[in-house]
């Protein structure tokens, strides 16, 4: 999945979540201020993610995300990790 892929799914969710037009969703929107979104619902939202991607995300790596970009950014660095393991444990295999 391509990080354009992933930021229109992560848009998606979160347009869905807020009851918000998608189109009101960009990269650099500002998940609190732009949004109005408190930390409860940051914790929806995130909740919501980590379902539709199948992750989990670090609780300390969730307070640092401000916007949709930070999102995105948060599940690449997931994925790597995750090729890199499963790479180290087909070789150690």
């Amino acid at each position: 999945m391509s990080d354009h892929d992933i930021q229109q799914k992560v848009i998606g969710i979160i347009a869905k979540k807020l009851k918000v037009d998608p189109a009101k969703v960009a990269p650099n929107t500002l998940l609190a201020q732009d949004l109005g979104v408190d930390s409860f619902g940051a914790l929806e939202i995130m909740f919501e993610i980590e379902e539709a991607f199948g992750v989990a995300m670090p609780d300390c790596e969730i307070e640092k995300i401000r916007t949709v970009t930070d999102i995105v950014n948060q599940l690449r660095a997931i994925k790597e990790v995750s090729a890199t393991v499963m790479q180290v444990g087909t070789v150690a295999a």
